[in-house]
């Protein structure tokens, strides 16, 4: 059996998008990288949404993203990618299939053969969480307060607790703390 888990930078007041939708606030250091390149070595299979899918697909594929970040441009690549979209009918994305129609149930099938990686995609998140399914949570706290912004689990209706599995403080201040639901 496989498991769903999410990867979510967010700021120390808990948004993951700042009042304009951007992400523009994270701070990208070696450290990250390093633990981007790590992750994707696991091969779990991404999961985004369309707004996710479509900031990823403008940047990974690109030359900058080879010479910037060689080893997680061709993870990210390379991987098997799933993007929840009812409007977007296709992709030229390498190894990219859309999902429209059922795709908590889908994701929840697939979960059974295969470890999935969920990447921002907030409004996803909460969908997923009050579905059940989610298995662990990953978050890249960034020393900043934005004071406004898009909440993790913004409109989350069922209550979750959680254990914490690890941790990790980063030479900027960052903290990745990685959570297992109860």
């Amino acid at each position: 059996m496989g498991k769903l888990s999410a990867f979510l930078f967010i700021s120390l007041d808990g948004y993951y998008k700042d009042k304009q939708d951007g992400i523009e606030w994270h701070e990208h250091t070696e450290e990250g990288n390093l633990f981007s390149e790590e992750s994707l070595r696991h091969g779990n299979t991404l999961l985004f949404g369309r707004k996710t899918y479509e900031l990823m697909h403008s940047f990974w594929p690109t030359q900058m993203a080879h010479q910037t970040y060689a080893e997680v441009a061709r993870g990210m690549n390379e991987s098997e990618k799933i993007v929840i979209s009812d409007s977007l009918k296709s992709s030229p994305w390498k190894n990219t299939r859309i999902i429209s129609k059922n795709w908590i149930d889908e994701i929840s099938q697939l979960k059974m053969t295969t470890n999935i990686t969920l990447l921002g995609s907030g409004s996803i998140l909460t969908q997923l969480a009050e579905a059940g399914t989610i298995d662990q949570l990953q978050f890249l706290i960034d020393p900043i307060v934005l004071g406004s912004g898009t909440p993790v689990f913004k409109g989350i209706k069922r209550s979750m607790n959680f254990k914490l599995a690890a941790s990790k403080t980063f030479k900027n201040g960052s903290l990745l703390v990685m959570y297992s639901v109860l």
